[in-house]
């Protein structure tokens, strides 16, 4: 992949540049809180801000409070008058090492683009012009080609020229050099047609490169803490998401940005530790891109699409209890492993090739959950996930355990039957829709209590009544495979 277009001069320019605008920020009186500045100026630089931002702190350009403003130090006053532009140019060559091109290779691209171009006239101080013997007239060439070996090279037959006086007089013009070569100069028969042109093999699609090893594509999916986009694992040529986080940033200010990394590759280390068909699988991560994001396996399509799709009347019931048990034994998995999910909704319920429900986005939740300690403010995203929070949850109770996650399943399961969101005074599932088999009823009543001491403890206990409503194992029994192998196409 070809490296971005910009060398040291830019990046020195675009840098000095937004010192220039801190300072003016100051003289005025305007704002320089990082948030504000890296609005303004983002669009005018060609880099990430962030990595302008990096490079002026690490090296003492520019200072910030805790409440985020940016002001310049003594050294970035002395670089905005035009002292140190040297040392500033080479410090910021090391620092953007690797995402500007450097001398050589910017003179090698050159080469590269500037190829086509012709060579530059002889120089006429050389000898006088009258001093040289007269040149014969151009003699006409074959036409230019794509391709240098299109055609075998033939040195032109130059016919003996006569003397010629300076007086101009008709000189007789050579024959073309094409007459040397009998296969280009026979005459085609006029009944032939031209042959056809080949048509052109369609180009492979481009994504841009992340690390050398993923190329990413066009974006099928977003929610509030980032994008979610196709991608492809070059190695393996393997189809994958790649999930970029930016946008969590914007919940905090640049001051907890630490705290914030360390606790998503927790979580997604942690989810990437349990292996079970039930679960995205995490494939990879880099938090410490400017742009944050990970691999996860290429899943198509979400339960929320499918709910919207029934048209506010739910799903299949058959489809609803294996989807359900599915999630239960992913939970399940899950527990075991010290892993709560915490964050059960539609949007995180993803399906794959075979129509598998699989859940995604575990304890990314709590990435953004409030620690007065560090700072870290209380952050609910939207309310599309709140009907699915336990009130504990909602609370923030330090007890919050895999019960939390019976609850959210809970309120999936009665969704996925009736299209509904239960209230307090909401009819049981078997009342909204006659096909809703009612031995769920008492087992969506206890998942959903309010208080911890009524619901079900843990998945396993509710499994169990799962499995004691349906004698007759209509709906499977314990121990019965519930993954389906028929792919959707």
């Amino acid at each position: 992949m070809l490296k971005p277009a910009v060398n040291r001069d830019t990046v020195s320019g675009e840098a000095l540049f937004i010192l220039r605008n801190l300072r003016e920020n100051g003289r005025l009186g305007r704002s320089n809180k990082l948030a504000d500045v890296k609005a303004a100026l983002e669009p005018s630089v060609s880099l990430e801000f962030d990595s302008y931002f990096f490079f002026l702190r690490k090296f003492h350009y520019i200072a910030m409070d805790r409440e985020a403003q940016l002001k310049l130090t003594d050294q970035g006053e002395r670089v905005v008058d035009g002292d140190a532009l040297d040392k500033f140019s080479l410090e910021v060559g090391e620092f953007f090492a690797d995402q500007i091109l450097g001398e050589d290779e910017a003179t090698h691209a050159g080469d590269e683009m500037g190829s086509y171009l012709p060579p530059p006239p002889p120089d006429s101080s050389e000898e006088p012009e009258m001093s040289r013997a007269p040149s014969p007239p151009p003699i006409p060439m074959p036409p230019s080609r794509a391709s240098r070996t299109a055609l075998p090279t033939v040195d032109p037959i130059i016919p003996p020229m006569p003397a010629v006086s300076p007086v101009s007089a008709p000189v007789a013009t050579p024959a073309p050099v094409a007459a040397a070569i009998p296969s280009i100069t026979s005459p085609l028969p006029t009944s032939m047609p031209p042959p056809a042109a080949t048509p052109a093999a369609p180009a492979a699609p481009k994504g841009i490169e992340l690390d050398m090893r993923y190329q990413k594509f066009d974006p099928i999916g977003s929610g509030p803490l980032g994008t979610v986009f196709k991608g492809r694992f070059n190695a393996l040529g393997l189809d994958i998401c790649i999930k970029e986080l930016k946008d969590i940033f914007g919940y905090f200010s640049f001051l907890q940005r630490g705290e914030v990394l360390k606790r998503l590759k927790k979580e997604l280390c942690a989810q990437a530790q349990v292996r079970h068909p039930a679960i995205a699988q995490i494939v990879d991560q880099n938090v410490d891109s400017a742009r944050p994001y990970f691999v996860v396996e290429l899943l198509r399509g979400s339960l929320k699409e499918k709910l919207e799709a029934g048209g506010g009347k739910g799903v299949a019931v058959n489809d609803a209890l294996r989807w359900f048990l599915q999630l239960a034994y992913g939970l399940r998995a899950a527990h075991a492993s010290g892993l709560t999910h915490h964050n059960l909704k539609p949007e995180n319920i993803l399906f794959d090739a075979y129509g598998n429900a699989k859940l995604g986005d575990f304890g990314l939740g709590r990435v953004i959950e409030v620690d007065a300690t560090k700072g870290m403010p209380q952050v609910f995203m939207g309310t599309g996930g709140m009907v699915y929070m336990a009130p504990e949850l909602i609370g923030r109770a330090k007890d919050a355990g895999p019960a939390a996650d019976v609850y959210g399943l809970g309120i999936l399961l009665y969704e996925m039957l009736t299209g509904q969101i239960p209230g307090r005074r909401s009819p049981l599932p078997s009342e909204v829709n006659a096909d809703a088999p009612s031995g769920l009823d008492s087992i969506f009543d206890k998942m959903t209590q309010d208080k911890q001491a009524q619901r079900y403890t843990d998945i396993d206990s509710m499994l169990e009544d799962v499995y004691k409503a349906f004698p007759d194992k209509e709906y499977l029994a314990k121990g019965d495979l519930v993954l389906s192998s028929e792919s959707l196409g």
